[in-house]
């Protein structure tokens, strides 16, 4: 799996930055890549607004990556399931 992290890669925080109020598990932007493993990650809320804006070491950071391709060799469709009565649990109509 390629870890290198880039250019505009969704990143989580791996570690605690009480000097910055940012907690492992946040998610943030990489907005520039520096050399020797450095890059400037942005950390924006939901309504859009960037609380921080810290330049962050490549140990602080996990690049979160989607699969390229599905690795399931067969799928079930969903709707099979939409018949079917779970054990202790009332169909929506039922109620």
């Amino acid at each position: 799996m390629d870890t290198e992290i880039q250019l505009l890669d969704v990143v989580v925080l791996t570690k605690d930055i009480p000097k910055h109020n940012l907690f492992r598990g946040e998610i943030g932007a990489v907005v520039e890549c520096y050399p020797d493993d450095g890059y400037e990650v942005e950390f924006v809320s939901l309504d859009g607004y960037t609380y921080a804006l810290v330049a962050l070491r490549g140990n602080q950071l996990i690049p979160l990556r989607q699969k390229s391709q599905r690795t399931a060799k067969t799928t079930v469709p969903a709707s099979i399931f939409a018949s079917q009565s779970v054990p202790g649990v009332m169909a929506a109509a039922e109620q």
